[in-house]
């Protein structure tokens, strides 16, 4: 008995103790320092456009809304904007395969103008060689296709070469747009006022084409 009376406040100092540290942890380590709109709009284009991991992590602790952005959805849609008459399972295959390309794209960022909430941030991207790509998909379809072929199979085959073409896409240059963005006070990160237009407007600066 004598035993667990000194045990009993000794349990009692550590779980006090545990708490304690797991409040200055949230106070302090746990809230995330302050992002700046530049570094923001950075790491939203890491994490969805180059698929970064890392990038991911940090907006994940930040808290950042991330559920709007799907970057596969905008190019499809981007696409959709060219002219190309795509189902949803042909512009979703074209998608996956650009998606591997955008691994390899370049960003950078700085903020163009900032006041207490609300900024614009310059961003130049990758721009990929899309004519170099049709060119070569024309090529691979030329090759793959025969005399007999149905339309359907026709179709078939070009868009396998599209999506072959597009998974090794060649840099052309880059590209700028800019970004209107808002202060989170709550994630202490700065979000796309838009997602889906930032999404979209991403998507088309890549392929090179005209706002």
């Amino acid at each position: 008995m004598k035993k667990s009376k000194i045990q009993f406040p000794v349990i009692f100092i550590g779980i006090f103790t545990a708490a304690i540290l797991a409040a200055l942890y949230v106070s302090t380590i746990g809230r995330m320092e302050k992002a700046d709109a530049a570094e923001s709009v950075k790491l939203y284009c890491d994490a969805f456009v180059r698929q970064d991991e890392a990038a991911q992590n940090r907006l994940a602790a930040y808290g950042a809304p991330t559920e709007s952005f799907n970057m596969k959805a905008a190019f499809s849609n981007a696409l959709q904007t060219t002219g190309a008459a795509l189902s949803p399972e042909e512009a979703g295959q074209l998608g996956d395969a650009y998606m591997e390309s955008l691994r390899g794209a370049t960003v950078e960022t700085a903020v163009s103008e900032r006041n207490k909430e609300r900024a614009t941030v310059e961003v130049t991207v990758t721009r990929f060689d899309m004519q170099e790509a049709k060119e070569r998909a024309s090529s691979l379809l030329r090759r793959r296709m025969k005399l007999d072929d149905s339309p359907e199979e026709i179709r078939r085959i070009a868009v396998e070469a599209t999506a072959e073409a597009y998974r090794d896409l060649k840099p052309a240059g880059t590209a700028t747009f800019y970004v209107p963005v808002r202060y989170n006070e709550k994630t202490r990160i700065w979000d796309p006022a838009d997602p889906v237009q930032f999404g979209f407007d991403l998507s088309k600066q890549t392929m090179g084409a005209a706002e």
